[in-house]
């Protein structure tokens, strides 16, 4: 068993923010400015998220939105952009984030752009985004909103205002494990308020665990999907930004039977934002700790090394599967591919993972790309007692779905273990023992809380 975990150099970065002049435990002050801008398509579009659905968009439910929130202290500065998109490619992701960084200052290792993944935003990658087409208007439109609203945030210097942090945690049954019937969920969540001086909060953040696809592959509606009822609604209730941070829901969908309505996406929504609306919320004490710590994970295949021979017996093994219509072509055009990144030594014999533990106050946030198993969660919650833990998932750049250790022991997400990797063209199945690899990565980036 193989447990490979490397520290970025960010990781060093944050760790010596409390070290530094005007950063020491009582020096400076927690500050943060928050604002939003719309994202919606303005034509008809291709939705991301279902291989099943046909056609483009005819419908707005609900406007997308792209919200910034920095966060600093002194020259320490976070900044967080929470998009109602389902993915964008880790390649698109760092192209933001150093523009993002060229234009603010911030390093680009501070910058986290997260995904609420619904399956009812426009796609932004592959052949949908052509030059002329309406995906690739939509890109571009879409890039500008999120650089410049980021931009226009972190540098208005005037707009920043101290803030307490207040935080509670309560419950929501509306999710369900979506491949075994009384498989593991957490119906926990957790909000948290950053509060003005007069106690009113300037951004709220909800942290849950539930796939955004409650419209189902038949609908054509643009959406924030039950999110955004979510948001809106408390939005109204308490004032301020809400900002939704999708957690480790790889194997988490709504329970029932998805449908192409409003009307159970409405309830849906309004569900979810009761169960926040019950929580009770505490105050944390005064803490003006601000650190980020980055970190690369090598996530092991069922291989050691990744070669062409190895590919080529791999494909022997399941070309003749019956997966789809179109397995036997999406297969050849694989093994094309990667057969292609080998002779060009493009391909690692490991796939790497990027996480990050951001500590605010005595709140952690931790960060990680791709869609791993609601028991990652439950992991690292029970790892750190007494620590307020949001797990947010789909985070600077899709990468792949992190099956759990229950989960290579079940019959279950066949399509996670065997068939995933041709579809995200990585190079091989990951290992059964990535979870032990992935969950330790986990606990020692959070073990200084």
């Amino acid at each position: 068993m193989r447990r490979i975990f490397h520290l970025t150099s960010a990781v060093i970065a944050g760790i010596l923010l409390l070290s530094l002049p005007g950063c020491s435990g009582s020096a400076g002050q927690l500050r943060c400015n928050t604002a939003t801008v719309d994202i919606t398509p303005e034509g008809h579009v291709l939705l991301a998220g279902f291989a099943a659905r046909v056609g483009l968009s005819t419908t707005v439910h609900r406007p997308l939105k792209s919200t910034c929130l920095v966060i600093e202290r002194d020259t320490a500065r976070l900044c967080i952009i929470v998009n109602d998109m389902m993915e964008l490619s880790i390649g698109l992701a760092d192209d933001l984030r150093r523009e993002i960084s060229a234009q603010t200052g911030i390093p680009a290792g501070n910058i986290f752009l997260h995904c609420t993944h619904t399956h009812s935003a426009p796609r932004v990658g592959g052949s949908s985004v052509e030059q002329g087409g309406s995906n690739a208007a939509f890109k571009k439109k879409f890039m500008e909103n999120v650089v410049n609203n980021a931009v226009k945030t972190a540098n208005d210097r005037k707009a920043f205002q101290p803030f307490t942090l207040e935080t509670g945690k309560g419950s929501c049954d509306i999710n369900c494990n979506r491949g075994e019937k009384n498989g593991p969920v957490d119906h926990d969540v957790y909000a948290v308020r950053l509060l003005d001086k007069k106690g009113k909060p300037i951004v709220s953040m909800v942290n849950y665990s539930c796939h955004p696809v409650s419209f189902g592959p038949r609908s054509l509606y643009v959406s924030p999907d039950f999110p955004g009822i979510t948001r809106e609604i408390l939005e109204k209730k308490w004032g301020g930004n809400v900002i939704y941070l999708s957690g480790a829901q790889g194997n988490v969908d709504p329970c029932g039977s998805l449908k192409a309505d409003t009307a159970y996406t409405q309830q849906r929504g309004q569900q979810l934002a009761d169960a926040v609306s019950g929580i009770q919320f505490g105050k944390m004490k005064p803490d003006h700790t601000l650190t980020v710590n980055n970190a690369e994970v090598r996530l092991p295949f069922r291989i050691p090394e990744i070669t062409a021979e190895a590919i080529n017996a791999h494909v022997d093994e399941i070309m003749q599967w019956t997966v789809s219509g179109t397995w036997k072509d999406d297969v050849a055009g694989w093994r094309e591919l990667i057969l292609e990144r080998i002779a060009s030594g493009e391909v690692n014999n490991y796939l790497p993972f990027q996480i990050a533990a951001v500590r605010v106050g005595g709140l952690c946030l931790f960060f990680s790309q791709g869609e791993p198993f609601n028991e990652y969660q439950t992991v690292l919650r029970e790892s750190m007692p007494g620590v307020p833990a949001l797990f947010i998932a789909y985070t600077n750049g899709q990468n792949s779905y992190l099956p759990s250790a229950r989960a290579y022991q079940v019959p279950a997400y066949e399509y996670e273990k065997e068939q995933m990797h041709i579809y995200i063209k990585a190079p091989y199945p990951l290992s059964p023992d990535m979870p032990v690899v992935y969950a330790e990565a986990m606990k020692q980036l959070t073990s200084n809380y």
